[in-house]
């Protein structure tokens, strides 16, 4: 199902969703802030004017890393027009399923000016999943000692869980202008017609 023009009408801009925020607001307000939008994204976007839903929730660490770049280049970009919605709040993540079966977020589907949906945008780029599954690989080999640490997360005792909570965190915002590099690839794939892998 297609995002109608009311429909998306219907959703809170960027400054309204933060406004809402209630978990991560510090880190979400932070990310708004950090967040650089090239010159050269900025230009594609000018070219190419995108209306761009997005569906996330407070408490999801791709929503808190994405969303706020997403934000903020709806606001330096006027051919950029933002409106959020929140998943467990709206149906419209139900047209929108990573594989097909998981609520995946954040999912940001793009509509060209003549409300065309050019494409949509699930979780996280490819290239920072697949860097995120080779530092795990390297924490798990590198600290062997930790109790459990190759049993899935969900297995692992709190404490190597926290310890590997922390490190994945680390690398995640060490990476941060990296990964939105990737973000930005592929939200410029989606726009100019391509598929994104």
């Amino acid at each position: 199902m297609a995002i109608s023009k009311e429909t998306f009408d219907s959703g809170m801009t960027g400054q309204e969703f933060l406004d809402i925020v209630e978990a991560n607001k510090d880190k979400f307000l932070e990310n708004v802030d950090q967040a650089t939008i090239p010159d050269d994204v900025k230009a594609f976007f000018t070219e190419h004017p995108v209306s761009i839903a997005a569906i996330g929730e407070d408490w999801c660490t791709d929503v808190v890393h994405f969303m706020p770049v997403v934000i903020k280049l709806a606001q330096e970009v006027d051919g950029v027009d933002l409106r959020v919605f929140q998943r467990d709040k709206t149906d419209l993540i139900n047209s929108y399923l990573n594989q097909g079966k998981y609520q995946s977020i954040p999912v940001f589907v793009l509509m060209d000016a003549d409300w065309n949906e050019l494409g949509h945008f699930i979780e996280r780029p490819a290239n920072a999943t697949k860097a995120m599954a080779e530092e795990s690989t390297r924490f798990q080999r590198e600290n062997q000692d930790l109790e459990g640490v190759a049993r899935s997360y969900d297995n692992m005792p709190d404490e190597t869980r926290q310890q590997v909570r922390a490190n994945a965190a680390r690398f995640r915002w060490d990476n941060f202008d990296e990964w939105n590099g990737y973000f930005f690839d592929e939200l410029k794939a989606l726009a100019a017609g391509a598929a994104v892998a």
